[in-house]
């Protein structure tokens, strides 16, 4: 008899009347899993679009053990992660357990000692995985929750899944988006209670890392803090913000406090939406579109 309590609520649901489950063959499945929320996204490869959204929020749920057994009860009710004949399946972590390194530098013998100098592992918990990232010449190496990782296993045992770290998804699509522009530009993709800062230059990618913060105040001294590193000016560079931020909340109005300009982001380019995402804020679910740019 299973016991474990219901934590999650859907928030948000949208499904084309076109996608028929039965066509997965050649759709891909897309799935975002963090502290606060776990996401679905279906693309149709034949039209390169979007289909189906959904976002579950997790509500009293603080460890990793509470999001495995919350995932676990949403397959149970969800025919999207119960299929097994996807195109692809590709899945992102968001912790801060994640570092890039050059190409040239790595060894995949030495993954975990790279990413035990950032990051405090418990390898009775914790397994080390790496993403190449081929247009930067660098690889993201990344630990994940061994109770998350043996979940998304039992949940699609029939089919290989693709693991990326939340950084590496943002990455992958912010250089999609920004090109080779002269000049610097910074990035943040918010959630609740971590920020994730990217500075991008015509040489590529500069700077990217998660912040945790607890309050607006914490959130804009680590965006200021960037930007001082960065040598980026408030009072003239632009600052462009996706996730889970509105025009009214305390975070958005701090932000423009004390940075001149400030813009929301838009989904990302070369890819197609159905009609039924026009209602969503376009700097919303930034990360699960972003999947999509992950080869």
């Amino acid at each position: 008899m299973n016991t474990t309590s219901t934590h999650f609520r859907l928030s948000h649901k949208i499904k084309d009347e076109a996608f028929k489950i039965t066509q997965s063959s050649y759709c891909n499945l897309y799935l975002t899993i963090s502290p606060r929320s776990i996401r679905i996204a279906v693309v149709n490869t034949d039209r390169n679009k979007f289909v189906v959204l959904e976002d579950y929020e997790l509500l009293s749920v603080f460890t990793p053990q509470q999001i495995a057994e919350q995932l676990q009860l949403i397959t149970a009710e969800n025919p999207l992660l119960q299929e097994q004949g996807w195109n692809a399946i590709r899945v992102s972590y968001s912790n801060q357990h994640f570092t890039l390194i050059p190409e040239t530098l790595y060894d995949p013998t030495h993954k975990t000692d790279y990413l035990r100098l950032h990051s405090d592992l418990n390898m009775q918990e914790n397994l080390v995985f790496s993403y190449r990232h081929n247009n930067l010449e660098a690889v993201n190496i990344f630990a994940i929750d061994m109770i998350l990782q043996q979940t998304v296993d039992n949940i699609f045992p029939e089919r290989p899944v693709q693991l990326v770290h939340l950084t590496s998804a943002l990455i992958q699509s912010v250089l999609h988006q920004a090109g080779r522009k002269n000049e610097r530009c910074l990035y943040a993709y918010v959630q609740r209670n971590y920020v994730t800062m990217l500075v991008v230059s015509q040489s590529g990618l500069e700077f990217c890392n998660i912040f945790h913060y607890l309050s607006p105040e914490d959130f804009i001294y680590f965006v200021v803090f960037v930007m001082q590193e960065q040598k980026l000016n408030p009072e003239t560079e632009t600052i462009t913000v996706w996730g889970d931020i509105t025009h009214d909340s305390s975070l958005f109005n701090i932000l423009q406090k004390y940075i001149r300009q400030v813009r929301f982001g838009r989904k990302p380019a070369d890819v197609a939406y159905s009609y039924k995402f026009d209602d969503l804020f376009e700097y919303r679910y930034f990360e699960l579109y972003s999947l999509h740019f992950c080869e």
